[in-house]
């Protein structure tokens, strides 16, 4: 499997044999120029979004997609499956920011998950319907979502092999989000890698939780 970070929430995955995916693509511009990550571009053959803010669902792309996944439930796409399950963009049971959707992507022997917006703790029948996560892609910002505290917190509760943060603040987002470091300092074995792109096989997924600093594409 291939990972691309393109920016922001949104990545690409293409397995092994070709299926392109994509997670939460924003729009670009959007929110009166707020966020300046460059235009999403290409067909997909999933788009898995986890809300309908302009910062993880652009129709421009999601249009394009041959399946798109925006409800729960679980969903089976020529050798990809898809959980997703409900949760919130707030602490106060979506009544500040409305619902969210945390989906594990299973493909090439491996379950990468996508928490979208989350914005609080997850319980522990929550976590148990999560499963067991090879990749985990975690906002840690802040302000909208749960921060970087949280984020560490939530990392050691699902256990997974590589951690991926998200949804933080660069000099291409205008949100009053924090920048990756107060997560990285928290965490142990973490890697910036200046790339945007990641090849994982199973044989790859360590037995001790890494984090992989990944460069905005876009």
């Amino acid at each position: 499997m291939k990972l691309r970070y393109l920016g922001h929430a949104a990545f690409e995955l293409v397995s092994e044999r070709g299926a392109k995916i994509i997670f939460d693509p924003y729009e670009s511009g959007a929110y009166d120029g707020a966020l300046k990550y460059g235009q999403i571009s290409g067909r997909y053959d999933l788009a898995v979004v986890s809300h309908d803010h302009a910062d993880h669902s652009d129709p421009a792309v999601t249009s394009q997609a041959a399946n798109v996944v925006d409800g729960p439930g679980t969903f089976d796409f020529e050798g990809v499956r898809v959980i997703s399950r409900p949760t919130y963009h707030d602490e106060s049971g979506g009544s500040e920011r409305g619902g969210n959707l945390v989906s594990v992507v299973e493909l090439d022997g491996m379950r990468v998950a996508h928490l979208g917006d989350l914005g609080h703790a997850l319980g522990a029948k929550e976590l148990a319907a999560l499963g067991a996560v090879d990749v985990l892609l975690i906002p840690v910002g802040g302000h909208f979502t749960i921060d970087a505290a949280a984020a560490a917190g939530l990392v050691g509760e699902i256990g997974p092999g590589i951690v991926i943060p998200m949804h933080f603040k660069t000099d291409k987002v205008d949100f009053p989000i924090a920048p990756v470091d107060g997560f990285t300092e928290m965490m142990e074995n973490v890697e910036v890698s200046g790339d945007s792109e990641l090849t994982v096989t199973k044989s790859d997924i360590p037995e001790t939780t890494k984090v992989v600093v990944l460069e905005p594409a876009l």
